[in-house]
């Protein structure tokens, strides 16, 4: 009775328990670590992680690969047809006869166009419950907290010194004079932004299976899961310019695969793939109303239906088992990204579907990142509780329309051997 009352009370605990962290994600504005290795087969193991990160950069990767300022990722902010296709434009009133203005000036170079930088910051937790049944089927949540800041924001004027238009153009330096008031009238700010959420939890069921029984091998582990994805994460601010999502915002049906296999008795070579395939969902957004607008400062909003691009990770590693004690180190590699993403929205009289979907921050990103790690685990034999810490750096080696964040931190475990 003891038993079959302790065995339920998990059961229900591994599905209920609600995660707090989106190091399982994978995002455009930092380098993730190395995901987990295969699940061990054991019934009715549980197993409690927590982890922390963070990191900082003012560089980042456009389009094209080149490292470029952190809020340059997606190009020069064109500003002299910032008003181009607005419908509401009041000609009587100061900062749209500005805009009205400033839009039928020719084009002179990168005339009107603005490179913004600024330092990016994240810092992020997570915690996670797994949960194994028996025959090598388990539970897992996952939650996240996340801090993202954009701090220092500035712009340099690109527009030509000489020629016309020039940077000395009047009607260019009353815009520049009057850049707050005009993007106050359209409910915006172009300053520092920082927000504090948890993230997307993730909920998963999964099988383990491992086998040491191999001639030709000490080990083979592997590990399949699906789950869910709740968009728990607080939403992106619309009306601030450089307001970073925390999370997908959109739930989701994640799907992951990894194998591991030892040999020497000291060496495991590991792999992992993963997806996450995205619900579309209505929002409203800032959207383009001219073709020829560029980067994060955009006046018009309006609701839309996202197709948000799904999300794929593939990495591998090679790691060097109790070489000294519990003490283990590893070196990885991982490839991720996201697809295009499309809007379409509910008012086509404003927003040409092409233009809002010709957003450059619509287009895919992706990123290769190398994972280095040390971990020392107090596993014993025949011990109920097993602890275990770690330390990791993870460094984005390139990609594309991705911020250059380096990430270090570290986690702690600990496994409870239930014998029942």
């Amino acid at each position: 009775m003891k038993k079959s009352f302790i065995s339920r009370t998990f059961f229900i605990l591994s599905l209920l328990a609600v995660p707090l962290s989106a190091f399982g994600h994978r995002f455009a504005y930092r380098a993730g670590p190395y995901r987990s290795e295969p699940r061990l087969d054991r019934n009715c193991l549980t197993s409690y992680d927590v982890s922390v990160m963070g990191g900082a950069t003012t560089t980042g990767k456009n389009g094209d690969h080149d490292k470029v300022d952190v809020l340059n990722i997606y190009g020069l902010h064109e500003m002299r047809k910032l008003g181009e296709g607005l419908t509401n434009l009041d000609p009587l009133n100061i900062d749209d006869n500005i805009l009205l203005t400033l839009r039928d000036k020719n084009a002179n170079g990168n005339f009107g166009k603005l490179l913004f930088t600024g330092k990016f910051k994240y810092i992020g937790a997570e915690v996670s419950l797994t949960q194994n049944w028996c025959n090598g089927f388990f539970g897992q949540v996952i939650v996240p907290v996340n801090r993202v800041e954009v701090t220092d924001v500035a712009y340099i004027d690109q527009s030509p010194t000489t020629g016309v238009p020039a940077s000395t153009d009047a009607d260019w330096k009353q815009f520049l004079a009057r850049f707050d008031n005009i993007l106050s009238r359209h409910g915006m700010t172009k300053g520092n932004t920082s927000e504090t959420s948890i993230g997307d939890v993730e909920l998963y069921l999964g099988w383990s299976y491992n086998n040491d029984t191999s001639d030709a091998l000490d080990f083979l582990d592997v590990t399949i899961k699906a789950g869910a994805t709740i968009p728990s994460a607080k939403r992106k601010d619309v009306d601030k310019a450089f307001s970073i999502a925390s999370g997908y915002q959109h739930a989701g049906i994640p799907v992951s695969f990894d194998m591991a296999l030892g040999v020497f008795e000291w060496v495991t070579w590991g792999a992992h793939a993963s997806g996450c395939f995205f619900f579309k969902q209505t929002d409203e957004f800032r959207m383009k109303t001219y073709s020829g607008q560029n980067g994060f400062i955009k006046l018009a909003k309006g609701a839309a239906r996202r197709d948000l691009g799904n999300a794929w990770d593939i990495g591998t590693f090679l790691k060097a088992d109790h070489i000294a004690g519990g003490l283990s180190v590893m070196v990885g590699y991982n490839y991720s990204s996201q697809e295009d993403s499309t809007l379409t929205p509910s008012d086509t009289t404003t927003f040409n579907v092409t233009t809002v979907n010709s957003d450059d921050m619509l287009k895919k990103w992706r990123m290769h990142t190398v994972n280095v790690m040390a971990e020392y685990d107090f596993a014993k034999e025949d011990k109920k509780l097993n602890p275990k810490v770690g330390i990791f750096y993870n460094h984005p080696v390139g990609g594309k329309r991705i911020f250059n964040t380096n990430t270090i931190g570290g986690n702690a475990g600990l496994n409870i051997v239930w014998k029942f």
